[in-house]
C-alpha cells in the first residue's frame, strides 16, 4: 500500500512539474507573440481617414479627396437588418451563447467543407490527375 501511495506521490509531483513548464513555456511563446503588437490604447482614439469633400455655393458636390473613400458612418445610421447580416456571417449563434461558443469550436471546420474533384479526374491517369482544377472552400 505504501508502495502505491508513493508511486501516486511521484506521478502526481512529475505532473505538476510537467505542467509548470508547459504553462511557462505557453506563457513564454505569448509573450514572443504580443512583442510586435501596437499598443491597444491607440485604437481608443482611432480616427480612420475620411475623405474631404468639395462643395459649389449651390450645394452641389464638386470633387472628393481623399488617399482611401471612406466616409464616416455612425453604427446608429446603419439599417438593423444590415447589423444582423453582419454579426450572422461571423457567428449564427451570437445572441444564444455566452461570449464563447462551444459548438462552433467543437464542430471541425472540415464537416461543413466539401473537397469537390471532378468526377473526370478520378478517371485520369495518375500524373494528369494533378493537373485537374480541384476546388475548395
Amino acid at each position: 500500500m505504501k508502495f502505491l501511495i508513493k508511486f501516486f506521490g511521484y506521478l502526481f509531483g512529475i505532473g505538476a512539474v510537467l505542467g509548470l513548464v508547459v504553462a511557462a513555456g505557453v506563457w513564454i511563446y505569448l509573450e514572443k507573440l504580443a512583442e510586435d503588437l501596437p499598443d491597444y490604447t491607440a485604437l481608443k482614439n482611432y480616427e480612420p481617414p475620411v475623405m474631404t469633400r468639395v462643395h459649389a455655393a449651390d450645394g452641389s458636390l464638386m470633387a472628393e479627396y481623399a488617399k482611401q473613400r471612406r466616409l464616416f458612418l455612425p453604427i446608429q445610421a446603419m439599417p438593423d437588418m444590415l447589423k444582423q447580416a453582419y454579426i450572422s456571417a461571423e457567428d449564427k449563434n451570437f445572441y444564444s451563447h455566452v461570449g464563447i461558443d462551444p459548438e462552433g469550436i467543437a464542430v471541425p471546420r472540415s464537416v461543413s467543407c466539401r473537397i469537390s474533384v471532378p468526377a473526370a479526374a478520378l478517371k485520369a491517369p495518375r500524373r494528369s490527375r494533378s493537373r485537374l482544377p480541384r476546388t475548395f472552400c
